[in-house]
């Protein structure tokens, strides 16, 4: 599980649906601007790399 420096679980991934930080919730400040993964949320994210990612806090990693 990845916590924001906010308290707030991100969730990268998917253009960013998934998360609570991506600035589309009430009363949840957009997270995205300092977000170490947000390059997994980017369009030109291939989501194959999830499956060889080993990043252990990421709830996508395979």
């Amino acid at each position: 599980m990845i916590i924001d420096s906010t308290g707030i679980t991100l969730t990268p991934g998917k253009g960013g649906a998934d998360c609570l930080g991506n600035g589309m919730h009430k009363d949840v400040e957009c997270c995205c601007d300092q977000c170490d993964y947000m390059l997994c949320c980017m369009e030109t994210h291939n989501s194959e790399e999830c499956k060889i990612c080993e990043d252990r806090d990421c709830p996508r990693s395979q």
